[in-house]
C-alpha cells in the first residue's frame, strides 16, 4: 500500500474527530443563547416559538442500508449518498480501478 494513502486516511480520521467535537460543543452554546432569548421574551410573548428541525440518517448493517428521517428532501439525499457508498464498496471489494 502507498504511504500517501495511509497518511491521507489518518488525516481524514482527524478531520472527522474534529468535526464531531465541534458538533458537540457548538449546539450547547446555542442552547444557552436560546434560553436567554426565551427568558427575555417571556414577558412580551406568551407563545413559545418552536423550531422545525429536519434530520436524516443512514445506518449500514453490513451491505444493508437503513435510511430514516423526517424531511423528504434529506431522505432523498441520504439515499443518494447510500447508493454512492454501496457502489464504492463494490468497486473496492472487487478491486476495480477507475483510471
Amino acid at each position: 500500500m502507498k504511504p500517501i494513502l495511509i497518511f491521507l486516511g489518518i488525516i481524514l480520521m482527524f478531520i472527522g474527530f474534529f468535526i464531531v467535537t465541534l458538533g458537540l460543543i457548538l449546539p450547547s452554546s446555542q442552547i444557552q443563547e436560546n434560553q436567554n432569548y426565551e427568558k427575555y421574551n417571556e414577558y412580551n410573548n406568551n407563545e413559545n416559538e418552536k423550531s422545525n428541525v429536519e434530520y436524516s440518517g443512514i445506518i449500514m448493517i453490513g451491505p444493508i442500508p437503513i435510511v430514516f428521517g423526517n424531511s423528504p428532501g434529506l431522505i432523498i439525499l441520504s439515499i443518494l449518498i447510500t447508493i454512492l457508498m454501496i457502489v464504492w464498496i463494490f468497486l473496492f471489494a472487487f478491486g476495480i480501478r477507475i483510471k
